[in-house]
C-alpha cells in the first residue's frame, strides 16, 4: 500500500477541514452587546474618560461616583451628552454631527447609572439640576465665607474666578460643580459641611454664588461691540 508522506497527509487534512481552521486565521470577535456593562465601560473609556474620570485625572465632574448620580436624573445627563454643553463638551448625538445614535445614548447613561449610581433613581438632591439665576451681591458674601479658603486666587484648590477657567467653563458648569462636588479632590457637594456652613448651602445660596463667579468671567471684545451697537 502506498504510503502518502506525513507531509502531504497534514495537507490534505487541511483541506477536508477547510480554511476557517487553518492555523494562524485571526478568529472574529464577538460583538459586545449594546448597554452591557462591557461597552458602557469601553464607550466610558473611549469617549468620556479624559475629562470625566475620578480623582485628578478629569477636568469635569466625575461620572464614576455614587454622588453625581443621586442628583443627576437620565434626562439631563441624555440631554447634555446628546447636545453638548458649555465650551469644551460637544454634541455626540448623530443628528448633531456625533457617533451616537438617540438609542445608544438612552442605553448608555443607563449603563453608567447600573455601575456607578448605586440604583439611585436621581433627582434626590433637593436641588434643581440646571442652573437657576441667584443674586451675585448676596453670592459675593456667600463666596467669602464658604468658599474663598480654598477657591480664591492662591487658594488650596485653585482659583475659580481666574479669567482663564471661566473662559472654559459654563454657568451650568460652575453649578455642577458645586452641586455634585469631587469627593476624590476633597471638595464638598453642595449639601456637605463647608467652612462656616456645617450643613454646606441652600439652593438660593448655590444660585447667589454663582451668579457672583460667573460676573467675572470676562467679556470678549466682539460681545462689548454688539453691546454699544445695541444701545
Amino acid at each position: 500500500m502506498l504510503r502518502i508522506p506525513n507531509f502531504f497527509s497534514c495537507l490534505l487534512i487541511f483541506a477536508s477541514i477547510g480554511c476557517d481552521r487553518m492555523p494562524g486565521k485571526p478568529t472574529v470577535a464577538t460583538p459586545v452587546a449594546i448597554g452591557s456593562s462591557a461597552w458602557t465601560q469601553s464607550t466610558f473609556d473611549t469617549n468620556c474618560r479624559g475629562c470625566h474620570s475620578q480623582g485628578a485625572e478629569g477636568a469635569a465632574i466625575p461620572l464614576i461616583d455614587a454622588g453625581y448620580w443621586k442628583v443627576a436624573t437620565d434626562a439631563q445627563v441624555i440631554q447634555v451628552i446628546s447636545h453638548g454643553q458649555g465650551v469644551l463638551m460637544p454634541s455626540y448625538l448623530e443628528s448633531n454631527g456625533g457617533p451616537m445614535s438617540a438609542e445608544q445614548i438612552a442605553a448608555f447613561v443607563k449603563g453608567m447609572r447600573s455601575l456607578w449610581g448605586a440604583g439611585s433613581p436621581g433627582g434626590q438632591g433637593g436641588i434643581s439640576d440646571v442652573v437657576v439665576a441667584g443674586n451675585a451681591d448676596a453670592g459675593a458674601h456667600v463666596f467669602a465665607s464658604a468658599c474663598a479658603s480654598c477657591h480664591a486666587a492662591g487658594g488650596s484648590a485653585g482659583s475659580v474666578t481666574d479669567p482663564m477657567y471661566l473662559k472654559l467653563i459654563s454657568n451650568q458648569g460652575l453649578w455642577s460643580a458645586i452641586v455634585y462636588g469631587r469627593a476624590a479632590l476633597a471638595s464638598p457637594a453642595w449639601n456637605e459641611p463647608m467652612p462656616n456652613h456645617p450643613n454646606g448651602l441652600t439652593p438660593t445660596e448655590v444660585a447667589d454664588v454663582v451668579s457672583w463667579i460667573a460676573q467675572a468671567r470676562p467679556v470678549s471684545p466682539a460681545n462689548n461691540q454688539n453691546a454699544s451697537n445695541a444701545k
